[in-house]
């Protein structure tokens, strides 16, 4: 077979510990070919007159055995395998004729390679992990370059965590966060530069009403070298603006949140659906998969724990239920007004089947997807949509908007629609928000509630919160063992 019909091999690895292998020849290719021999634990022979000098520390360390003189034929036989590697075109073939006749694997390391029985790939090892890079001998520069190149991703991998980088509701308020939300172009744009960087294995991005967080498997180089600061727009922020959690933080962290004891209500459940989903964006675009899922599916686990064991404590509500309660008391003959309802997402239409038995009539506007509309609210329930809502704008009472919008929904140019007879009520329940506060002074009557403002309606005292939250870390702690065992498993340990 020519060089040029050989296309393919079989990967495989070959088991040669105490087994007898042999190489003609000692210079600098011969000694790699020794090197590889021994780690893989053969008893080696070397038949060359001449000798490296890391061959020769082989020699005086008696871990080789060295016969001093020319091949010569019929020294392959019994060997396990045989590499031709003098710097002699005419003595490899006779090795590799030689193996032939006795039926032993050779490899030659000239051109006679195709003629071969194997080759031996670029190797590079990482403790028990062995990474091999091979172009079927066409390009021995294109497989080390490949090789070095992967092992610098390994090393990182072995120092790979968890890691969280992001801010809520705790350290900024609405308008200073609003801007590090990310939505629309700007969160394509930034998930792509993420991809890009070196040491970020895999990555999902939370973005809530209440924050914005970058989830990611990663090097601790990565994370904290101020790379993801910046694609954040944390770099010009003060510390306490902000957080970067590794490891066992990180998991303590996000096993709040997914269980709704960091958001503005604690106990929410709508928060966990929002990382599932964040989950799925993540693995649609290719920046998440097995790895992450496991983290994912382990704090949702966790969170279930603390949710079953500690939410009822809180008596608590979700934005909806606070939204609607709030509602109450600033609308007096609130079962004859009509809500307008902008999103059907969770939250809009939590809030439809939620307000439909304490409201007049309900205007529910949708973008692309068009809601079901159970029987009974048919007489209840209309729908539109965000084309034609400001042509209903003049008839409702109260607009509670939940879009998952990059920007607003509601805004100045919106101002001539308005019934300016009656006054009017907007609860922004979006982030980004969706109503424009410059128009709060354009219609006389109107006024807008954004979460800050809905936020001040919950409130715990702090002996009985803290008393919460320890209990809340305790049950972190009991499952601590499913943070090591995940760990280990890409970072090169024994995961149980």
């Amino acid at each position: 077979m020519s060089e040029s019909q050989k296309t393919s091999a079989l990967p495989v690895n070959l088991l040669l510990a105490d087994r007898p292998c042999l190489v003609v020849g000692a210079g600098r290719i011969a000694s790699r070919k020794i090197g590889y021999l021994l780690e893989a634990g053969a008893k080696v022979t070397v038949v060359s007159p001449e000798v490296s000098e890391e061959a020769a520390a082989w020699i005086s360390e008696q871990r080789i055995v060295h016969l001093n003189r020319p091949f010569k034929s019929d020294d392959t036989a019994g060997f396990a395998v045989v590499f031709a590697a003098t710097n002699d075109r005419y003595v490899n073939r006779l090795v590799l004729d030689d193996c032939r006749k006795h039926k032993v694997l050779c490899s030659c390391v000239d051109g006679h390679w195709a003629q071969s029985d194997f080759t031996t790939p670029a190797i590079s090892r990482h403790g028990n992990l062995t990474l091999t890079v091979s172009t079927d001998g066409h390009s021995c520069r294109q497989a080390k370059l490949i090789k070095d190149n992967l092992a610098k991703h390994i090393a990182m991998v072995e120092t790979a965590d968890l890691v969280v980088v992001g801010t809520d509701h705790h350290h900024m308020d609405i308008e200073e966060r609003e801007p590090f939300h990310l939505t629309g172009p700007r969160f394509e744009r930034i998930g792509w530069m993420i991809m890009q960087l070196w040491g970020i294995h895999e990555f999902m991005i939370l973005n809530t009403c209440n924050r914005v967080e970058l989830i990611a498997v990663a090097s601790r180089e990565t994370s904290t070298n101020g790379i993801l600061r910046h694609l954040l727009g944390f770099d010009k922020l003060t510390e306490d603006k902000f957080y970067l959690k590794h490891g066992a933080e990180a998991y303590g962290h996000l096993c709040m949140v997914s269980a709704g004891m960091l958001s503005q209500t604690p106990g929410e459940s709508h928060v966990a659906a929002q990382i599932k989903d964040a989950l799925a964006e993540a693995q649609r675009r290719g920046w998440a998969g097995r790895m992450m899922q496991e983290w994912v599916s382990t704090l949702l686990h966790v969170s279930k724990h603390i949710q079953t064991e500690v939410a009822p404590l809180f008596c608590s509500e979700e934005i909806e239920d606070i939204a609607l309660k709030y509602l109450q008391t600033q609308i007096p003959g609130l079962s004859s007004k009509t809500v307008m309802v902008l999103g059907a997402g969770r939250i809009g239409e939590a809030l439809v089947r939620k307000a439909v038995q304490k409201t007049g009539k309900i205007i529910w506007c949708c973008h692309i997807n068009r809601p079901e509309i159970p029987g009974e609210w048919k007489d209840r329930v209309e729908l539109c949509t965000f084309n034609d809502f400001m042509n209903r704008l003049e008839e409702t009472d109260v607009i509670i908007s939940s879009a998952g919008a990059p920007g607003h929904v509601l805004h100045r140019g919106h101002a001539p629609f308005f019934n300016r007879q009656k006054p009017v009520l907007l609860i922004d329940l979006g982030m980004p928000r969706n109503i424009e506060p410059a128009l709060d002074g354009l219609v006389p009557g109107l006024r807008i509630v954004d979460l800050d403002g809905l936020k001040c309606r919950y409130r715990h005292g702090t002996a009985e919160t803290n008393k919460i939250y320890h209990r809340c870390q305790g049950i972190i702690e009991e499952h601590q063992d499913q943070y090591e065992r995940i760990i280990k498993s890409f970072q090169g340990g024994n995961a149980q």
